[in-house]
């Protein structure tokens, strides 16, 4: 059976970690398969305590900050044929590393990326995650380069494929994207496949607000790799196209599909401030 090394880099993450631990720990995929690797990334709060109430799990530790740096400092100990990353406030589901392997079974697949569901499942959030959802369907069958990108709070790749390419480049943010872009355009975008079956609960972000603040956090990390990739968002007949989907599939009233809108557009606006180069902004995208 295959082997899978599973990578969580942690900074002050006290508050949701046990629930992301214990959820690795339930895997439906046979446990000595498997091997759990927490990289403490100068973490003041109760974190890496935490951790250490858990037998079998690695703990180990990154001083250079940054979760990418983290994510390679578990890089060099991962023993397995397949790499899984996710985030310390991510809760999998139980059957999380059978569909990654399952997916990843297909001989030609070096990169496979899975949903993300919010920590509250209210219907305003609900309605977005779904939107998420059909943007990361069209995005991943569109077959053009310059739209696909990367999440490690629910990714997972073939460890060959960091021999071949090399490790995450250590930005603040954004180098998931990096890696991605570069598999594609190295190869082809056959490489890469979104699994909507491979699941987390990301469980930050359990109000509108929380979100607001991670859509303005995606906009700033992109103007940071842009300098490096070519990165073009969706078109507005293609955002109107993924909206349709969404609102048909979901048999949203014109009154749902407003509202569904009118939060896209706040979401976008947040994107779009957060791409603004202004001073608070700088920092963080070099």
């Amino acid at each position: 059976m295959i082997k899978v090394s599973v990578i969580i880099p942690f900074f002050n993450s006290e508050r949701y970690i046990k629930r992301c631990v214990e959820g690795l720990l339930r895997q439906t995929y046979p446990r000595e398969n498997y091997e759990i690797l927490m990289i403490d990334n100068n973490s003041t709060d109760a974190s890496a305590e935490t951790v250490r109430r858990y037998p079998g799990i690695r703990l180990l530790s990154e001083t250079k900050q940054g979760s990418y740096a983290a994510r390679n400092r578990g890089l060099q100990e991962a023993k397995g044929e397949i790499i899984a990353f996710t985030d310390a406030d991510c809760v999998p589901s139980h059957d999380w590393l059978h569909q990654i392997v399952t997916a990843l079974g297909t001989p030609d697949l070096r990169i496979v990326l899975g949903r993300r569901r919010f920590g509250e499942n209210s219907f305003l959030l609900s309605m977005l995650a779904a939107y998420d959802h059909e943007k990361n369907q069209y995005v991943f069958n569109s077959g053009k380069n310059e739209l696909y990108y990367g999440h490690t709070n629910n990714m997972a790749m073939r460890k060959q494929l960091f021999e071949e390419l090399g490790p995450f480049m250590e930005w603040v943010r954004g180098a998931d994207t990096i890696l991605v872009r570069q598999t594609v355009d190295t190869y082809s975008c056959q490489v890469v496949q979104y699994c909507p079956e491979i699941e987390v609960w990301h469980m930050e972000i359990d109000n509108l607000r929380q979100l607001y603040r991670k859509y303005f956090t995606y906009g700033r990390s992109s103007t940071g790799y842009s300098r490096l990739i070519r990165v073009d968002p969706l078109r507005n007949k293609e955002r109107l196209r993924v909206f349709c989907n969404v609102t048909q599939n979901g048999r949203f009233s014109w009154t749902q599909s407003l509202i569904l809108a009118g939060m896209l557009g706040l979401g976008l606006a947040s994107w779009g401030l957060g791409k603004i180069n202004l001073p608070w902004n700088k920092k963080e995208t070099g």
